[in-house]
């Protein structure tokens, strides 16, 4: 089972809704697609996004130095054809672009070995259960009250085991209040997190976290800078909330330094910030080694699968719909009572809207 061709798009998708927080405002994302094919017929596809900007140096990446490296490669070979790439890359980076374009193509390995094995993704990599708890997630910061507690009403119908709204506002009071109203909505013991999106200083995030400690919250998520190791290890020290963080980081030395600063709570590793499967797997390992939980961030398709995979598979990230697909995803999985069950079909089982990639799709 050899590499055949890999083929990449990209694909600049409208968000609807603008969507904002602490420190972006979009309106568009982008998709990088990978399709890799071998020489027996198979078919594999992944896929990676952006905020908006730097789809086209991704798929550079791909076309220029993933695939003609790979072509030719056994496909069954996932470890070695993953370093195969980050040592090809890696001298331009070891993170940000450089994971964003490998994870593409990493997905779309393990998509083509479990087809070729015939089974679903989750069980392939270990299948510790077959459905996972979710929590209900929005790009609300800027939403008013009414349109914050319509959202989070919407969350509850669907039997989530926890809520999470930005925060952030200019004045804390602001933040102080919207957090009031939605404990009043959900009840003194459903699971609330709040997400700050690297918004601000370590000073600043101690005196805010004091100001909502009294709402009982699960955790704070990126309230600073990712790069800032150190400013986490304060804030666990300071603060009586459990932090969360890891969305924005990229390599597992990164989590490894986490880990090892007892900074964080909740493990939020993201499958393509990461560098695909083979690496958030590594990064899941490594955690459950230091007893710390995956609640790994969006990409709830394919974080269905992994979660489901590992022992401390803990909550998926599940998105309102229309900051979630943004249409691309022909058949997005749905909770059931509050949980998602990964597909049993063989690989992934996400089918992408070819009509819709079409539309969209980046000169």
């Amino acid at each position: 089972m050899r590499i055949a061709r890999i083929e990449s798009s990209v694909h600049n998708i409208p968000v609807g809704k603008e969507m904002t927080d602490a420190i972006h405002r979009l309106s568009s994302l982008e998709l990088l697609i990978a399709r890799v094919a071998t020489d027996d017929g198979l078919e594999g596809t992944g896929w990676s996004y952006t905020l908006g900007t730097g789809g086209s140096a991704l798929k550079a990446l791909v076309d220029d130095s993933i695939a003609p490296v790979l072509t030719g490669e056994n496909a069954d070979n996932i470890e070695r054809l993953w370093d195969l790439m980050w040592r090809g890359l890696h001298a331009i980076g070891s993170s940000g672009a450089t994971s964003l374009a490998i994870a593409a193509v990493d997905i779309a390995l393990w998509d083509i070995l479990g087809r070729a094995r015939g089974l679903p993704l989750f069980r392939l990599l270990g299948g510790q259960r077959d459905r996972v708890p979710i929590y209900g997630s929005g790009v609300n910061l800027y939403f008013t009250m009414e349109e914050l507690l319509e959202q989070v009403a919407g969350f509850l119908s669907q039997g989530v085991h926890g809520v999470k709204i930005k925060v952030g506002r200019p004045d804390v009071g602001e933040d102080v209040e919207r957090l009031a109203a939605v404990r009043d909505l959900i009840g003194p013991h459903m699971r609330l997190m709040v997400d700050a999106n690297q918004g601000w200083s370590v000073g600043e995030a101690i005196g805010r976290a004091r100001a909502m400690e009294e709402f009982n919250l699960f955790w704070l998520e990126e309230p600073i800078l990712a790069d800032d190791h150190i400013g986490y290890e304060t804030l666990a020290r300071s603060i009586n909330i459990p932090i969360a963080a890891g969305e924005t980081h990229y390599t597992k030395y990164q989590f490894c330094d986490l880990f090892q600063r007892r900074a964080v709570s909740f493990v939020q590793a993201d499958v393509n910030r990461v560098g695909g499967i083979t690496e958030w797997m590594k990064v899941a390992h490594m955690a459950q080694a230091y007893n710390l939980p995956m609640c790994p961030h969006g990409l709830e398709e394919v974080h269905a699968h992994l979660t489901c995979a590992v022992p401390n598979g803990y909550i998926v990230e599940h998105v309102v719909a229309g900051e979630r697909h943004w249409g691309h995803v022909a058949n997005p999985l749905e909770p059931v009572d509050g949980y998602l069950s990964p597909r049993e079909t063989p690989g992934h089982g996400v089918e992408l809207d070819e009509g819709v990639l079409a539309r969209y799709r980046t000169a």
